[in-house]
């Protein structure tokens, strides 16, 4: 079973095509794209909401996307001032949450404005990998602008239009080469992914009980309060509940059936910094692989073990729900205890 990296944005309707963004020029290219490698497609500027599936239109990092060939493309960015987060004896690093979300949006852009998804599709992502350079310092001030080349590979079809990519990304800033990403999904009408979910089909608005206390002090995570927490403790020190705070906005943009994987995502990154505690652990490599849903009505608990050489060191971060693997995440980077 594949993990959904985000249902469909609540009253969105169905579409044949994808539409472009406000504002933009040019033909839109659905079903399987035809372009010669050589030939440069006209830059798409300004990415609508929808096409990220978020309810807001400041959320939305990606900024343009240009057709570079038959299945590569480049996809422009920005970060507000604001988004990288302290560590503590090494200045301010970026935020992964909006390293991810960054990867997040440029795929689902290409997935509906280049490769025809749907937007009341169901997607559904099997695996999610980023990387950035540990050495690449925050920018607390100012703003931070991406260019990111992406390569794409269409991995189904039905009815002779594709039904999933799989992604490669190489991602730039100012000219430098800063980190990486590998993402594979595909995208189901309503119907099947219904049939799919059962009883758990419909979006959860009612706030699921919190675990209390937080086992830390959010600012010892780069977080500003308790709802960007996503452990609760247990009693073990290596393993924790997961705590879905529905008033992390950067986590639930807009209702969902079941945990967003940027969610999971952003939990192993937390149980990574703990298990490390109290030195500072520098995440430059994330790995994850999604085997099932995981419900907001039964308790997920996560599970952290630590391996690795001196100077590196890699934290493995398993989350099971009712007894049986739901993800895994690898973290790799500097240690220096």
């Amino acid at each position: 079973m594949s993990y959904a990296l985000l249902s469909p944005n609540p009253g969105l309707t169905h579409r044949t095509g994808a539409p472009e963004a406000p504002g933009t020029t040019g033909t839109h290219v659905s079903g399987t794209p035809r372009v010669p490698d050589r030939v440069l497609a006209p830059v798409h500027l300004g990415v609508a909401k929808e096409l990220v599936h978020l309810s807001y239109d400041d959320a939305v990092l990606c900024t343009s996307r240009q057709r570079l060939g038959a299945h590569r493309f480049a996809v422009t960015a920005a970060w507000p001032a604001g988004t990288s987060v302290p560590r503590p004896g090494h200045g301010t690093r970026h935020d992964t949450r909006v390293v991810a979300q960054t990867i997040r949006q440029a795929a689902l852009l290409l997935a509906h404005a280049e490769y025809g998804a749907p937007l009341a599709h169901a997607v559904l992502l099997r695996t999610f990998d980023f990387a950035v350079d540990p050495a690449w310092p925050g920018s607390p001030d100012r703003p931070t602008a991406l260019d990111i080349e992406v390569t794409a590979e269409e991995t189904g079809h039905r009815a002779g239009r594709p039904t999933g990519v799989h992604l490669r990304m190489t991602v730039s800033s100012a000219g430098r080469a800063v980190g990486t990403a590998d993402t594979a999904f595909d995208w189901i009408p309503p119907a099947v992914y219904r049939r799919l979910r059962g009883d758990h089909a419909s979006a959860v608005d009612v706030q699921p009980p919190l675990p209390a206390p937080v086992p830390v002090d959010p600012a010892a995570l780069g977080r500003t309060g308790p709802h960007q927490i996503t452990l609760g403790p247990t009693d073990r020190p290596d393993r924790w509940v997961l705590r879905t705070d529905f008033s992390d906005t950067v986590l639930y943009d807009h209702p969902v059936d079941h945990v967003p994987g940027l969610a999971l995502i952003e939990a192993a990154q937390q149980a990574a910094a703990l298990v490390t505690a109290p030195h500072t652990f520098l995440p430059a490599d994330t790995r994850t692989t999604f085997d099932r849903y995981v419900e907001f009505d039964r308790p997920c608990h996560l599970t952290a073990r630590t391996t690795g050489t001196p100077g590196t060191l890699t934290v493995e971060v398993t989350g099971h729900q009712d007894g049986e693997r739901v993800f895994q995440t690898t973290v790799t980077g500097p240690f220096h205890p």
